[in-house]
């Protein structure tokens, strides 16, 4: 046989083989992630000093000053492998099938990794063109001072069809604009909606028929609204939410969050006391007719940080709040001021933090996501026990990551420690995974000294399976905005700005493999 003639055949042969056997391209190249600060450098750190010169909340009410030992020096802590090697093996998964050389490929959604591939093989991002440059976030009481949030909140609302909603807060020339983004199941924009100007969206939640609430800040005003859209981004009704005696003046010190399920609107934010105090306020709004009621008027005081989940299964809502002060404080605050994180805002406590009643406290939730049965909760605070009074938290401890399980009962298990660092980690996430024979995981993410983004598989009971491992040149998610949520086919979706001011809105994603229903 002539020699170029078995040369072309050789190479028939070989693209033959390739395109059955599917390998020709490797994994992940579904959606490549590229580097997370491609359009400018990330915010600055939350972790820089903190600011004691400036009024503390409880200057307002007449606390004492912020009393903090001084600072530990040193920069980041290193990673660690917390409870698992970090070379542990990744539990293996069920074999793909051949596919059939006439079989009608699937949509580009609906191919992932195989299963047992490293999270950081499945992540992917894409970048979509926002309708407008993001809002700049606010300075926030957070751990013992203030810090940079970065960018205003953006909420991440997974739909049954695989579609995603994103919302966030536009500011240009005209002012603010709350912006609603529809996503299709390949993360393209298939819509965007005006849904107010000049207000805030302080936060989104979307119903399984595709309406959509959104809870809207007018600051000027110290007034929150609750509206309902139809998909198109028609409202159908907007509704003020007020109490007689407080009113929501600004989000520098707490949050808002917005769910929704069986019929209604769970909102839970920040108030500002007419006497000068600040709280939190649970309202109940019905989605038919706006119709609102007051879970409670005066909650955790103060209210440091916040988050509020609904649980399909058991049809339930859970409202979580750190707080520096009450419940929990009884006496003088120099010497007895203590803080924690509670359910629903007087009890059970999950855990004791140090704190001063004025502002300064040594814990923030994270994220909470229905996980089994229940919930799985993420905090960042000291593992060392609670010191009473304001110079509780001294130079020797830290920030690491908390995972508590909680019961359908809204019963908290123990903290598990992810990390012990010497530095601090915060921001943290969670959003359930599906392991073998549908086994109860999780997928946990954190920073590292407001410089590293990584990620960790965990068990339900929070033993960590895979990683920590360093996700930054690929993917960030925002500060304290409870970010990560779960897609229909079961993949971790969020949704990010690099920077203030930024117009590309990113997509991040940890894909299982699974299929859009």
């Amino acid at each position: 046989m002539h020699p170029n003639l078995r040369a072309l055949i050789s190479t028939v042969l070989c693209w033959a083989a390739c395109v059955g056997l599917s390998a020709c391209a490797p994994a992940g190249t579904l959606s490549s992630g590229g580097a997370a600060g491609a359009d400018g450098a990330p915010p600055p750190e939350d972790a820089a000093p903190a600011q004691r010169d400036g009024a503390a909340p409880g200057a307002r009410d007449g606390a004492p000053p912020d009393a903090r030992a001084p600072a530990a020096d040193g920069g980041p802590g290193e990673p660690r492998d917390a409870r698992a090697p970090q070379d542990a093996a990744v539990e293996p998964g069920p074999e793909d099938a051949e596919p059939s050389p006439d079989a009608e490929p699937s949509p580009p959604v609906d191919q992932g990794p195989p299963i047992g591939e490293a999270l950081v093989d499945r992540l992917t991002v894409a970048e979509v063109a926002a309708p407008g440059p993001v809002q700049r976030g606010d300075t926030s009481w957070r751990i013992w001072g203030r810090g940079d949030l970065g960018v205003a909140p953006v909420f991440t609302a997974p739909q049954a069809d695989c579609t995603t909603w994103v919302g966030y807060t536009a500011q240009g020339p005209g002012g603010l604009t709350a912006w609603a983004v529809h996503l299709d199941a390949q993360d393209r924009v298939r819509a965007s909606h005006a849904l107010a100007s000049g207000l805030a969206l302080r936060g989104l939640a979307v119903e399984p028929d595709g309406h959509v609430g959104a809870l809207l800040w007018d600051d000027a005003a110290d007034a929150i609204f609750m509206a309902r859209f139809t998909a198109d981004g028609d409202e159908l009704w907007r509704t003020e939410l007020v109490n007689p005696d407080n009113r929501p003046d600004d989000f520098g010190i707490g949050d808002s969050r917005l769910a929704y399920g069986a019929g209604r609107y769970g909102a839970y934010y920040h108030v500002h006391s007419n006497t000068g105090h600040e709280g939190d306020t649970l309202k109940w709004i019905d989605a038919a007719d706006g119709t609102p009621r007051t879970g409670w008027a005066w909650g955790c005081s103060h209210s440091m940080s916040s988050l509020l989940r609904f649980h399909p299964t058991g049809e339930q809502f859970l409202p979580v709040c750190v707080t520096d002060c009450y419940p929990g404080t009884s006496g003088d605050f120099g010497s007895t001021s203590r803080g924690g994180v509670y359910l629903n805002h007087r009890g059970p406590k999950v855990l004791d933090v140090d704190a001063g009643c004025n502002g300064s406290v040594a814990g923030e939730v994270g994220s909470l996501a229905p996980l089994g049965d229940g919930w799985a909760l993420t905090v960042n605070a000291h593992q060392a026990p609670m010191t009473p009074g304001q110079r509780g938290y001294t130079a020797d401890k830290n920030q690491d990551v908390g995972f508590v399980r909680i019961g359908a009962d809204q019963r908290p298990g123990p903290v598990v420690w992810l990390t012990q660092t010497p530095g601090d980690e915060a921001d943290v996430s969670v959003a359930p995974w599906a392991g073998p024979a549908g086994e109860a995981q999780a997928v946990v993410g954190w920073t590292e000294a407001g410089r590293r983004w990584l990620l960790a598989r965990v068990s339900g009971d929070g033993q960590i399976l895979e990683g920590p491992v360093d996700v930054s040149a690929q993917v960030q998610w925002g500060r304290r905005d409870d970010p990560f949520r779960t897609a229909a086919n079961g993949d971790v979706i969020w949704a990010w700005f690099d920077r203030a001011g930024s117009d590309t809105l990113r997509v991040g994603r940890v894909r299982t493999g699974g299929q859009c229903p």
